[in-house]
């Protein structure tokens, strides 16, 4: 009898042990959306699986620049944001873990590698914001083209990202070299820089810095603009008369990480309609048909790009980039 009791509170005690550490599942990962976005995504990875989420974040860029410095030994377990640069190189490399996962069934191929190696939990674009207090004084309108940005009567007052430090930045630059070719782009990139008053670190920097008036326009990622405009900002937004570009949010499992099962479980959930609802309703356009917070039903028009050419020529760019123009940011 006392045998059996001691093998029942053994028993209980095993079984209270191995429950404790199904909840104390945890991962770090590397993740460059904004702060608030990363919040709501941590949350609903703890919600829907009770995986606690460790991330540090950084711009996309920096994200990219840790990658390459740590690999192939890597302090995280997996990104969660990045952008197409760092995704295509982490499978080109070895980087990334190919995982081909059944959350992500019935999505289109576009929002994910054939084997696994990467997943694209959103698409984002760039627009135009203007900041309405602040442009009604001048008595000037919002730009309706990408070239409106040259008049001189912007000097000063146009604030965009670094591609040096962030991938929204990238995009806008690759854009603008699809849009009007490699000569004609490098060229229409310096006569903007004579107006742009700094560069920011971050892509979503500038959209708070002309909602709080501090300049007119910016050239920002589309996927804080809407929250701001349920915040109260005075944001004018608008996407000139060319298109606008576009790039993917992409999730990977780091090779070598010893969480692959937990890792596992959050590439599956990020794979659902429910998570695609949560993205949608921040702004972004999604793997599964949702709602869109910022564009509503009519998606933008978009400037044709190949991402795998523009993930090649970066380092190329770059170089260009900090020949021709300023490389600090802010």
């Amino acid at each position: 009898m006392k045998e059996k009791f001691i093998a029942v509170i053994v028993a209980v005690i095993f079984s209270v042990a191995l429950a404790g550490s199904a909840v104390a599942e945890e991962i770090n990962a590397y993740m460059g959306t904004s702060p608030d976005n990363n919040a709501k995504i941590v949350k609903f990875i703890k919600d829907k699986t009770g995986i606690t989420v460790n991330q540090t974040f950084q711009s996309f860029g920096e994200i990219e620049a840790r990658a390459k410095a740590e690999a192939p030994n890597f302090n995280a377990d997996m990104i969660i944001g990045c952008g197409s640069p760092l995704a295509f190189m982490a499978k080109k490399n070895g980087w990334s873990t190919p995982y081909v996962s059944p959350g992500w069934k019935g999505v289109a191929e576009v929002f994910m590698d054939s084997k696994g190696d990467w997943y694209n939990i959103a698409n984002f674009s760039f627009v135009l914001v203007g900041n309405k207090d602040r442009l009604a004084k001048a008595g000037y309108k919002m730009p309706e083209s990408w070239k409106d940005l040259l008049d001189p009567k912007w000097k000063g007052e146009i604030v965009m990202p670094s591609p040096l430090s962030s991938g929204t930045a990238n995009m806008m630059r690759f854009s603008f070299l699809a849009l009007y070719g490699d000569a004609e782009g490098w060229k229409f990139i310096e006569a903007l820089d004579k107006n742009i008053h700094h560069y920011t670190r971050s892509g979503n920097a500038p959209t708070d810095l002309v909602g709080r008036g501090e300049f007119m326009l910016g050239i920002t990622s589309d996927e804080n603009v809407k929250k701001r405009l349920n915040d109260g900002y005075p944001l004018f937004w608008s996407i000139p008369a060319e298109g606008t570009g576009y790039d993917g949010t992409y999730a990977l499992i780091f090779k070598g990480t010893k969480k692959l099962a937990t890792c596992k479980k959050i590439i599956d959930v990020l794979g659902t309609p429910e998570f695609s609802t949560l993205m949608a309703e921040i702004g972004y356009v999604t793997p599964r048909p949702a709602p869109n917070a910022l564009y509503g039903k009519t998606l933008p028009k978009y400037i044709k790009l190949d991402l795998g050419k523009a993930a090649e020529d970066k380092p190329k760019n770059n170089d260009i980039w900090k020949q021709k123009l300023r490389t600090d940011f802010k």
